[in-house]
């Protein structure tokens, strides 16, 4: 990574930029970027005991993102002093707005121009705007993260990436999988950049409005450490409502609780999605409004039930030990992943003892455990900082009460989760989706999602010719449906009905070309249709979206074997070999995990049931 930072009296705290951006440096000062490096506990005492552990230099993983100034003086690679300046500076103005080159494997592997900032006018505004910076690929820059060998000892993990799943969704204009749809795309400045008015007159404001740089995201905790209420009142109004709660009654006095992402571009929680905690609390009570049973509350330090239903990626060392300290140097794969995808709900089932005759839920988010914030608190020195890094606040995201008998709501967007989100379950408990989508037909017969719905579980079920004629009667209410052509398309693929898949195939990859799912599918169904030359194109265009996408690269592999390009082919199958999740020490890892961890055992289970105590 070239880094060329202009000298200390560019940075956003100095006249050079306040005197004629001071809204975008006072919004900049709020921010999660400004408070990336020492000057943050919570990465402080990953880095450090990353440091202690694999030695200074080695630590450049993670000052790529977090320290780009420590980068660039080189101070990075031996003892840092905390307290320098170059330790507490952020990320700051020069860094986004001089990436000319962003590869798009993340892991901080930008490129900065070395153009001297000019005080000329025109000269100013081009150097300051290269092209990248109003796209998603310049914040991938550092939100795309692989744990290489070299930082594993062991084997290439994902680790965490909020582009990927950006960029395969809807909300990005691909999605092709997504029933329910946005109407609208999005780039990641578009939420965490939005608008706002100006207050002290900054020069780059168009119409009285600037695009916002606070970055406003999912954090909490460093607001509430700081006292910025502001802030913290801005992060917690985009928090609020991103994911819904949605209560049904199940059989035999079971209770589906459907989660959905809303108007999340990426994966919910975002981030750091192993140190986030966002949790389901469930309260049963009787007809007096007594509590009977619960899930899901805090004991008196702060410490989660730990028998709660958590929203979230769980990853394990090589011993099934959860990762409690953000310390990706030990991963060695994911318990679980239980996060809600943009489109896609998911349902969390509980027992509910007979007394009960009211069920509360609430959706409840804290961005570090009790645990973490303890670790990572332990060193701060004033005991009112330390006060508040200890007890990062409950964000409320969602709430929902049903009575005992209630009937369902004649909502059929409602009804319609529910049913995805039992189509998505293990096969043994997907039929159960069919009165919920057939509700969802009935109360809106004129729409094409619930037909989409029973498509979907038509095809869990392996039912060919009922998935196919889903998708028709879907098209025959709303045409050109990317969700029923790759519905149908890989029914028909699956049935190997090869010659008649391709069709609804190539035209789903002319409507949403960068779509994943269309790009692998595709490359598959040429493939076997003795296509080959088509089967690579697909490959590499799905890898010039993402260079370690192993199904590309495996697509790519059996491309140029039918092509007698051997070479070639070996190399793709190695590279592969390199990105693939290996499904044995995967499953190996899980049984570890679920030995250990009884109590969330079946986490990775799709429509888990829980016990109430």
């Amino acid at each position: 990574m070239a880094l060329l930072l202009a000298a200390s009296s560019a940075r956003a705290d100095a006249p050079a930029c306040v005197r004629c951006h001071a809204d975008v440096a006072a919004q900049w000062r709020a921010s999660a970027h400004r408070h990336s490096s020492f000057n943050n506990p919570y990465y402080a005492m990953s880095i450090n005991e990353f440091r202690a552990e694999r030695g200074a230099p080695a630590s450049r993983f993670c000052a790529r993102c977090h320290d780009p100034a420590l980068i660039k003086d080189g101070t990075i690679d031996a003892v840092v002093d905390e307290n320098a300046a170059a330790a507490q500076a952020g990320i700051e103005c020069l860094v986004c707005h001089s990436i000319d080159v962003a590869p798009l494997t993340g892991n901080g592997e930008y490129h900065l121009t070395d153009i001297a900032v000019s005080g000329e006018m025109a000269v100013h505004k081009a150097r300051l705007r290269p092209a990248l910076l109003g796209t998603s690929a310049l914040c991938q820059s550092c939100h795309k993260v692989a744990l290489t060998e070299a930082l594993t000892g062991d084997r290439w993990l994902r680790g965490q990436d909020d582009y990927d799943p950006w960029l395969a969704s809807a909300a990005a204009g691909h999605g092709a999988g997504a029933i329910p749809r946005p109407e609208r795309r999005a780039r990641c400045q578009d939420c965490h950049m939005p608008l706002e008015p100006v207050r002290l007159g900054d020069a780059a404001a168009k119409n009285g409005m600037i695009r916002s740089h606070r970055f406003v995201g999912a954090n909490t905790a460093l607001p509430f450490l700081r006292g910025d209420t502001d802030m913290l009142a801005r992060t917690t109004e985009l928090l609020r409502g991103s994911a819904s709660v949605d209560l049904v009654w199940a059989a035999n006095g079971a209770l589906d609780v459907v989660l959905r992402s809303r108007g999340v571009g990426h994966r919910f929680p975002g981030g750091t999605v192993d140190s986030n905690e966002v949790w389901l609390e469930v309260e049963a009570r009787d007809a007096a409004d007594r509590v009977v049973a619960r899930s899901g509350d805090l004991d008196r330090d702060g410490t989660l039930d730990a028998g709660a239903h958590l929203v979230r990626a769980q990853p394990v060392d090589g011993e099934g030990r959860p990762l409690l300290r953000r310390d990706p140097q030990h991963m060695r794969g994911v318990a679980y992943d239980t996060s809600l995808s943009p489109a896609d709900p998911q349902v969390v089932r509980y027992l509910v003892p007979p007394p009960a005759q009211t069920v509360r839920v609430r959706l409840l988010y804290r961005k570090f455990s009790a645990a973490y914030a303890r670790a990572a608190c332990a060193t701060v020195r004033d005991v009112e900082t330390r006060r508040r890094c200890l007890a990062p606040p409950v964000t409320e995201i969602a709430r929902a009460e049903l009575r005992a008998g209630a009937a369902p709501a004649a909502d059929w967007q409602r009804a319609l989760d529910h049913g995805l989100a039992l189509a998505d379950a293990v096969v043994e408990r997907a039929e159960e989706a069919l009165p919920s989508l057939l509700r969802a037909r009935t109360l809106a017969p004129e729409r094409p999602e619930p037909e989409l719905g029973l498509a979907r579980l038509a095809l869990a079920l392996g039912r060919t010719d009922e998935a196919v004629a889903a998708t028709v009667r879907a098209e025959r209410k709303q045409p050109n449906l990317p969700a029923a052509l790759l519905l149908r398309a890989t029914a028909l693929y699956r049935a190997y009905r090869f010659a008649a898949a391709r069709a609804p195939a190539e035209t789903l990859v002319s409507l949403v070309p960068e779509d994943r799912a269309a790009l692998v599918l595709i490359a598959k169904i040429r493939g076997v249709d003795g296509d080959a030359p088509g089967a690579l194109g697909a490959a590499d265009e799905l890898l010039r979206l993402d260079p370690e996408d192993p199904e590309a690269h495996y697509q790519r592999a059996l491309a140029l074997a039918a092509l007698g390009r051997d070479d070639e082919a070996h190399a793709a199958e190695a590279r592969y070999v390199r990105h693939r999740s290996a499904l044995e020490t995967n499953l190996l890892l899980r049984e570890k995990f679920r030995a250990r961890e009884p109590r969330r055992a079946d986490e990775a289970i799709p429509v888990h049931t829980h016990r109430l105590r």
